[in-house]
Parts: structure tokens; sequence; C-alpha cells
């Protein structure tokens, strides 16, 4: 099945794991992001997500975990990936419930400056 539309981050909070603002912390540093999406088109839902992050010299090393509540289930998606001067990596959908049950594929997502992008979701049930 393949699914299309469009994505936001519609909040974005962000602590070294000792609970300080990130942006207080100069260089190498681990920090954990919640982050929260809007999706709307032929997936439309809310997505939370827990973000893990090593920020090195020129690099932020980043994992996470996010569910995907829509009105017909749930979405379990895993992203593994980089940001350098711009977003690298792959989600990867492990799970889901209601009509995502068992679900299985990838999100790939095409990100705007402005915190916005599309989405492209394949995946089988």
């Amino acid at each position: 099945m393949k699914a299309t539309g469009t994505i936001e981050v519609t909040s974005w909070d962000e602590k070294t794991w000792d609970g300080r603002s990130y942006k207080e912390v100069e260089g190498r540093k681990l920090t954990e992001a919640h982050v929260r999406f809007s999706y709307t088109g032929d997936v439309s839902g809310t997505g939370n997500c827990r973000y893990l992050m090593y920020y090195g010299d020129d690099v932020a090393w980043t994992t996470a975990i996010e569910e995907v509540v829509t009105d017909e289930g749930t979405l379990v998606l895993r992203h593994v990936g980089a940001y350098r001067s711009s977003v690298e990596g792959a989600t990867e959908v492990v799970d889901g419930t209601g009509r995502y049950l068992n679900a299985r594929g990838a999100l790939v997502v095409d990100w705007a400056e402005d915190g916005s992008g599309t989405y492209t979701l394949e995946y089988e049930v």
C-alpha cells in the first residue's frame, strides 16, 4: 500500500541528558527531544516521537521511536539518521494497530527549511 501527504513539526522540546536546554551546551553533547508532528493526507493524525541524539563536531546522530495516532489505528516508526547540513536517514514502519496491524514498510519525507514536508509511506499489513 502507498500513502502520501504532508507532515509538519508542531513542537520540539530538546534537552541535554542532564536537563539543560540543548542550546546552552556547546560542542559534543547527548540530548533527548520530544517532538510532535501533524500528518495530513492519506494518513492523517498526530505523531509523538522521542529522539535520542549525539552531537559530534560536524554531525548530529539520531535514533527515535514515533507513534502516529490516526482515527484508523496507529503506526510505530523507527528513525535512524544524521543531520549535517540537511536531514539524512531512514524511517522504518515496525508495527501498527487497527488498519495498520502488523504493518511493515518505510516512510520517506522530503523536508523543507520551515519544518514542513511531504511524505510517502509504503507498507504491507
